[in-house]
């Protein structure tokens, strides 16, 4: 769909460079989410569908209904006269996982001090995190698939005994986009598909957080879902994991209410699961302070 000319027609703000914006993906305010606007809300240049990053997929029909305040068959007309088609699922989009080798970006893939300075500066133990959880580092110059991965801490993504995928946080928090994935060719497993953690992952009890850095702070009982949002696959991979999961999300309403459901998903599926709220995100904690949350939610 020529959704650009869509969005400039009509006057929709967007963006296809920004910290909430995916490679190739074109990001909008969600109509569908309270408080806070942000370009949440991403169209697929690849696969035609929309989703937001806060409250999940909706459809394309409901959704230019809802952004240009018009009935559905007025939404349908529009979507057609712009190349679109409106039968299609949004939660169904085309998936390419797999069909390329997986590996890193190129370059020097070592933690230099300027690696380290970022950790310093997010009050974490360096040589501890590094050797803890295998980062990776790239420099000034770092490309896969024409992507630019410069200047990131690379987190590899371990499952099932092996390395799947792997996740890059900007260190310089100047690019539009603050964490960048492998890309979806080049992943053995889709990162959306499991969770990050500990390669022996597993046990009674885990901490579910939103992030990676959530989890080097809060430690091995802890993993993370890449954000807010999760899929029917990471639910089926939390309950093999764990008997019961203590969810410690950001304090702001969109994630709570991503907490909830997500508790819910799992009470459905079988695993004892509640919510824990606390006043900053888990990374933002001391890391005393971090030592002693989890002491209190491993009891």
């Amino acid at each position: 769909m020529q959704i650009e000319k869509l969005f400039t027609d009509y006057h929709i703000p967007y963006v296809t460079e920004h910290k909430n914006v995916r490679y190739n993906w074109i990001g909008i305010h969600c109509p569908f989410c309270p408080g806070e606007q942000n370009y949440h809300l991403g169209y697929s240049i690849d696969d035609n569908y929309f989703s937001c990053w806060r409250c999940g997929g909706h459809g394309t029909t409901k959704t230019i209904a809802k952004i240009l305040s018009v009935n559905w068959d007025k939404a349908e007309e529009i979507i057609k006269k712009y190349g679109g088609v409106t039968k299609q699922k949004a939660s169904s989009p085309r998936v390419r996982v797999g069909t390329n080798k997986f590996q890193f970006p190129s370059g020097d893939l070592t933690i230099h001090d300027y690696h380290k300075r970022y950790l310093e500066k997010r009050n974490f133990d360096p040589e501890r995190i590094v050797e803890e959880w295998g980062l990776l580092g790239t420099g000034p110059i770092a490309k896969l698939d024409d992507i630019n991965y410069a200047r990131r801490i690379l987190a590899p993504i371990h499952w099932d005994g092996r390395i799947v995928s792997f996740q890059g946080r900007d260190i310089t928090d100047k690019h539009m986009a603050k964490y960048m994935a492998c890309p979806p060719e080049r992943e053995i497993i889709s990162h959306q598909h499991i969770v990050y953690g500990k390669p022996d992952l597993g046990g009674i009890r885990g901490v579910c957080v939103e992030g990676i850095t959530d989890v080097w702070r809060l430690g091995q009982d802890s993993f993370a879902i890449f954000g807010i949002k999760f899929t029917r696959h990471q639910i089926r991979a939390i309950a093999r994991l764990f008997e019961e999961v203590v969810i410690v999300f950001d304090p702001d309403p969109q994630a709570q209410a991503q907490a909830l459901k997500l508790e819910q998903e799992l009470i459905f599926k079988g695993v004892r699961a509640w919510r824990e709220e606390i006043s900053t995100d888990p990374g933002s904690l001391g890391q005393e302070e971090a030592n002693y949350l989890m002491k209190q939610l491993m009891k």
